[in-house]
């Protein structure tokens, strides 16, 4: 066996003529038929830079808990409201708990192109 064949069988390692390993191949071959059979496959695999559901449901949760409780509640206890106050208590309580698996559920509905 000489060492040019050995690179041929290793997926680690690029080719010195500038080619795909044969698993590379393989491997392209695989998610091209994929893609074929299954029109939605390529909508399910998401890129790395771009914002997953996960994270826009956190943002999201974040956002919400911010309007809807802590600027009420912190505008209440500086003018001394009620209302202000409880707005503020309730959605600092239930915001987080609440918008995530709405904005979840959303998403999931809308199959967002991401």
């Amino acid at each position: 066996m000489t060492p040019s064949d050995e690179d041929d069988q290793r997926p680690d390692t690029a080719r010195a003529d500038g080619g795909r390993a044969p698993v590379d191949r393989r491997f392209a071959a695989l998610v091209g038929h994929l893609r074929a059979s299954d029109p939605h496959f390529a909508r399910r695999v998401s890129e790395p830079h771009r914002l997953r559901s996960g994270q826009i449901m956190t943002l999201l949760g974040f956002v919400a808990t911010l309007v809807l409780g802590i600027v009420p509640l912190v505008v209440g206890i500086h003018l001394q409201a009620a209302g202000l106050l409880t707005l503020g208590a309730i959605g600092t309580a239930f915001t987080p708990v609440v918008v995530p698996p709405v904005v979840g559920l959303v998403l999931g509905r809308l199959r967002p192109l991401w």
